[in-house]
């Protein structure tokens, strides 16, 4: 019986070393992991924008994003959190002073 990719006589498919996936030998490789450059199967594949990834080298991808995220969500600083709020008090009465002078013109 001849079966993709191989021959087989008891029902079992062989998938030429060449074309195998690095993680399950029995089935095809359909691309290839732009990290590692490892083959990969319909199983093991996730696509990112159209790009091929293993499940190792997504997980490090997912981990650098989640890093990056983190990174970017820190805390502000308590200096410019003070500066901040020292701006907007400033501004705040200023504005309230302006306001007055033009209620109240010539008033002091």
């Amino acid at each position: 019986m001849r079966c993709r990719g191989g021959t087989s006589n008891i029902g079992i498919v062989t998938v030429p070393a060449a074309a195998a996936c690095q993680n399950h030998f029995d089935r095809e490789a359909i691309g290839i992991c732009v990290e590692c450059r490892a083959r990969i199967c319909s199983e093991c594949v996730t696509k990112v924008d159209g790009i091929n990834y293993c499940v190792a080298c997504y997980a490090r991808l997912a981990d650098r994003g989640a890093v990056r995220r983190t990174e970017e969500a820190k805390a502000t600083h308590p200096a410019v959190a003070y500066l901040a709020a020292a701006g907007l008090l400033l501004f705040t009465t200023l504005a309230t002073w302006g306001l007055l002078q033009v209620a109240f013109p010539g008033g002091g």
